[in-house]
């Protein structure tokens, strides 16, 4: 495991192009389920062709469970229409239909999400103006946050007071300590919501997940704006530079948002920048 540094902050949602700690900004799409509900429902034809890419198709039909492929598509609209504004802002229109949002391997049940093109011609103004996205559903939001530099990870949750049996599972005992006194803009019971959402950002910004068990990340040490937190990388992985979350309230809901900033060139570290690493 490695320690890596993590400051935070209560934050209003951020908005287009938000500028993060250490560097690149955040752009997020926050949509209802019950719209894409319904739109889809009103011409599923049509709502498919627009929005889907002839590769994105086969694994909506594979989700046999109508709930389960509404919160799918949901989370391709929300990444699609973020994409799309981006590039139609940087004088590169292209129709949803061109990209395709699809998860990699490994991390996660299906990897961290990875954008891709039809046209060749757009793989350069992708990789130029994108450097990653992360998806997050609930019953009611689907929620995608789109970064140009860096990495970043999404996540969001209902408000609710983790019991005492789901808080031994997910979160050691020194964690839940720890939550108490980190996360105090949040009623006493909500705070175990608000680091499970904070470590998985996180861990999504890695393209991690839990995949490897509740032990994946560990808080070791925290205060109101800054954790220690214990992360298993694979072998390869680059923790990467100054490490931030952005987490907050949307109605009953808590969100973080955690940015990565890439390490910078050898001779380029600014003097006192927080570096991600021990």
């Amino acid at each position: 495991m490695r320690a890596i540094r993590v400051s935070w902050t209560e934050t209003a949602l951020p908005g287009s192009g938000s500028p993060l700690p250490g560097g690149g900004s955040v752009t997020t799409e926050w949509l209802p389920i019950a719209q894409v509900r319904g739109d889809f429902a009103a011409n599923p034809a049509d709502y498919l062709a627009h929005y889907l890419a002839p590769a994105e198709l086969p694994v909506l039909t594979r989700i046999t469970v109508p709930k389960r492929q509404v919160e799918w598509l949901a989370g391709r609209v929300a990444a699609k229409r973020l994409v799309c504004l981006a590039l139609e802002r940087a004088g590169v229109p292209v129709p949803p239909s061109e990209l395709a949002v699809l998860g990699g391997k490994p991390g996660g049940r299906a990897g961290k999400p990875r954008l891709s093109a039809r046209s060749p011609d757009l793989t350069g103004p992708l990789g130029r103006h994108i450097s990653d996205l992360s998806l997050a559903h609930t019953l009611r939001f689907a929620v995608c946050a789109l970064a140009q530099g860096g990495r970043v990870g999404v996540d969001v949750e209902p408000l609710r007071d983790f019991g005492p049996a789901l808080r031994r599972t997910v979160f050691t005992d020194h964690e839940t300590a720890l939550a108490q006194r980190a996360f105090r803009a949040f009623d006493t019971g909500h705070r175990g919501t608000a680091l499970w959402v904070v470590k998985e950002a996180l861990l999504k910004a890695y393209g991690i997940g839990f995949a490897h068990g509740w032990g994946t990340a560990r808080l070791r040490a925290a205060d109101d704006t800054a954790g220690v937190f214990d992360v298993s990388f694979p072998a390869d992985a680059d923790p990467g530079h100054h490490v931030a979350v952005r987490y907050g309230r949307l109605t009953d809901h808590i969100f973080a948002i955690a940015s990565v900033a890439p390490r910078p060139r050898e001779g380029h570290q600014q003097k006192g920048q927080l570096r991600a690493w021990d």
